[in-house]
């Protein structure tokens, strides 16, 4: 399942290190999917058709794994034998109740704007507080993007990564995964991950990353590295050797 603004090509070399044998199959975003439960049913639905009769792995980076979960826990109610879900590195936000909503997405937006002072050397202007009040987060993050094309030369490439973590983001905030009573695997980064605007909700300790409550049958694997690392050369090559393992027919 593709992570947070990305495609699922970031999985390129996990896949080639997996061996030839198992088909493997990318899900890519489906814009107008506003939820992680209507992504998941959209992506449930593709898995359906594509393999309808035989087991499945399901996985995913960062955001990718809430989706997997959640895809998961349709298809096991549908009656589909899913053998193991994957999760690489995602960390479910702690419960901030001295922050409200309009605060938390000030936070969000002043960060990113210190960011771009940082990198850019300008001002961002931005009106917080009419960006706190817009409830459509498409319609947030564009006003921001139109700021910072009035500011700074930036690509469009970079404008369109940008919008669609910044959705993703927001959509995995809301989602509160439900039990999923099959096998999971979370592999976990030793290492504080280097953001360019930190978050403090997700700077966890606890070592499930929130995942022990609604996924009973976990497992959590540490993997050397940080977040933004895991699916590059060393620390992919960790991941994978304890996936083969855990797709071994003798281990099953």
């Amino acid at each position: 399942m593709h992570a947070a603004g990305g495609t699922t090509d970031v999985y390129r070399g996990l896949v080639e290190r997996l061996g030839g044998e198992r088909p493997v199959f990318g899900t890519e975003r489906v814009d107008e999917a506003r939820t992680v439960v209507e992504k998941a049913r959209r992506y449930a639905e593709a898995v359906a058709a594509v393999h309808p009769d035989g087991p499945c792995l399901l996985g995913g980076w960062s955001f990718g794994g809430f989706v997997a979960q959640e895809a998961a826990r349709q298809l096991t109610a549908d009656g589909r034998d899913v053998r193991l879900v994957v999760l690489i590195d995602s960390v479910r936000p702690l419960p901030r109740p001295e922050e409200t909503p309009a605060e938390r997405i000030r936070a969000h937006l002043t960060g990113f704007a210190r960011h771009v002072a940082d990198t850019y050397g300008v001002e961002l202007r931005l009106p917080y507080d009419e960006l706190a009040a817009t409830e459509d987060d498409g319609a947030r993050i564009d006003t921001v993007l139109a700021a910072l094309r009035e500011a700074v030369d930036v690509p469009r490439a970079a404008l369109e990564h940008q919008r669609s973590s910044y959705v993703d983001l927001r959509i995995g905030e809301a989602h509160r995964p439900g039990r999923h009573d099959g096998r999971v695997v979370l592999y976990r980064a030793t290492e504080p991950a280097p953001h360019t605007v930190r978050d403090p909700a997700y700077e966890r300790d606890d070592e499930a990353l929130g995942w022990d409550e609604p996924c009973p049958r976990l497992t959590v694997v540490r993997v050397t590295g940080h977040h933004l690392s895991l699916l590059d050369p060393p620390h992919v090559d960790e991941i994978a050797a304890h996936l083969r393992w855990e797709l071994a027919d003798d281990h099953r």
